[in-house]
């Protein structure tokens, strides 16, 4: 029998996966269901454009438009999915292909957050560790 820790720690891991999959299908109505009214996508940190915090799912929505606008191929490769009690780090490389058909990448760790088994916020962090500490 499994304890409420480890089933909130699964259903917070398929919930990580769920956001990645949307994004990198660019689903928006799969994305708009994974986060409620209060939901807040911190990209402040951001050393690319489009820094800055988006709020609700239209606000995230906006967010994942300009950034497929920008990049005819884009994808969040996640490297490791680490839970950490309300939440989970996910070490990633954005894998992209830009104007003129040049290729970018970027490794950075995204950060999600639950309340009461709900995704409430993704913050983006340059690093694993960065992100790992944040959670303390």
């Amino acid at each position: 029998m499994s304890s409420p820790e480890s089933t909130s720690t699964e259903a917070h891991l398929e919930t990580v996966r769920a956001a990645v999959d949307a994004f990198n299908r660019r689903d928006v109505e799969a994305m708009r269901a994974l986060g409620g009214d209060d939901f807040v996508y911190d990209w402040s940190r951001s050393m690319a454009p489009n820094r800055g915090i988006y709020r609700g799912p239209e606000g995230f929505i906006e967010f994942a438009e300009e950034q497929w606008d920008m990049f005819s191929e884009l994808e969040i490769e996640p490297q490791e999915l680490i839970p950490r009690g309300n939440h989970v780090v996910v070490p990633i490389t954005v894998r992209a292909r830009g104007r003129e058909d040049i290729p970018v990448s970027a490794n950075s760790a995204m950060l999600y957050t639950f309340e009461e088994g709900r995704l409430v916020r993704i913050t983006l962090y340059q690093g694993r560790e960065e992100a790992l500490a944040a959670t303390h």
